[in-house]
């Protein structure tokens, strides 16, 4: 598929979500299109994503910048957020270093670039910290007593597919044809991508639909998150991704992946965990335009030095 026609396809698709948002007879059956997501969309792209790539020499490199940019987040937030109840700063802490890493960046990047393989590997990276990082804060800050366990095996499932993936790649990749294969798998990660943007707009339109935001923007809560999610970490993975080449791919997609919102998984998260679901929501939800356009207008500006 040409970019043009994947961005049609997955603006179309993020339509279809927002469309299905608004049906509220529909409500009982939209459960269908997460499950969809969480149990076949992700983990497929996560296994034909590394049935086709493998591991490359770049992964050590993203693993170190991505592993170095949550943990300075999370630090720095920990400081910030002094004098805020448990459930707040769980929120705002989970919201300032936890990004969406794949549902809005990997359809972006394949229209951008054609290619979001880096990013992949900043989204295994992040996804195993942020399981961790939201029960030592649910310990920290004494929140909830959810023991997180449906959220944990819905973040494995993909990297199950990744090593399998993985281990595929090496078993039968390099013998098969791949002229055929790279087609096959381009239209494979196209569709399931088109998929994620049918839940991502579903997310995206319920909560637009739910939520009042008058007193959310000038909370503290809100503007710590807006600060780090704005500032702070898109400068943050400026500096930090240096050593990955300054204009390569990788170091693009290492920024932009770190300039994305707040992941639509921490209200999740918040919920289990006994976070403030309210203004997690409300973050993700006024911050996923503003960030969406930061990256992609930084994506440009740095692709100059390349």
């Amino acid at each position: 598929m040409t970019p043009v026609d994947q961005g049609i396809l997955f603006v179309l698709a993020a339509l279809l979500g927002v469309a299905l948002s608004r049906v509220f007879r529909l409500a009982r059956y939209l459960g269908i299109v997460n499950f969809l997501n969480v149990w076949i969309a992700l983990p497929g792209l996560f296994f034909v994503i590394y049935l086709a790539r493998g591991v490359l020499a770049e992964d050590v490199g993203i693993v170190v910048f991505s592993s170095a940019l949550t943990l300075i987040l999370l630090g720095l937030l920990v400081v910030s957020t002094r004098g805020m109840a448990g459930n707040a700063r769980g929120s705002v802490v989970m919201n300032g270093a936890f990004v969406n890493s794949i549902n809005l960046p990997f359809p972006l990047l394949q229209f951008l670039m054609g290619s979001y393989s880096y990013a992949a590997t900043f989204a295994t990276t992040t996804n195993v910290m942020q399981i961790v990082a939201a029960k030592v804060l649910q310990r920290r800050f004494r929140t909830g007593s959810g023991s997180g366990k449906g959220v944990s095996l819905a973040r494995i499932v993909p990297l199950v597919a990744f090593g399998v993936g993985v281990v595929f790649h090496y078993l039968i990749w390099p013998s098969a044809g791949q002229a055929g294969l790279t087609e096959a798998v381009d239209l494979i990660e196209n569709a399931l991508i088109a998929l994620i943007f049918v839940e991502f707009g579903l997310t995206l339109g319920r909560s637009f639909s739910r939520l009042e935001f008058r007193s959310t923007l000038a909370s503290r809560p809100f503007l710590t998150t807006a600060l780090f999610r704005i500032s702070v970490g898109p400068l943050l993975a400026i500096l930090l991704a240096i050593p990955l080449g300054v204009g390569s791919g990788v170091y693009l997609q290492m920024v932009f992946e770190a300039t994305m919102p707040p992941a639509i998984i921490n209200t999740v998260i918040a919920e289990i965990y006994g976070f403030d679901v309210d203004s997690t929501a409300k973050s993700t939800t006024i911050l996923t335009p503003i960030n969406t356009a930061e990256a992609i207008v930084l994506f440009h500006l740095l692709g100059v030095f390349h």
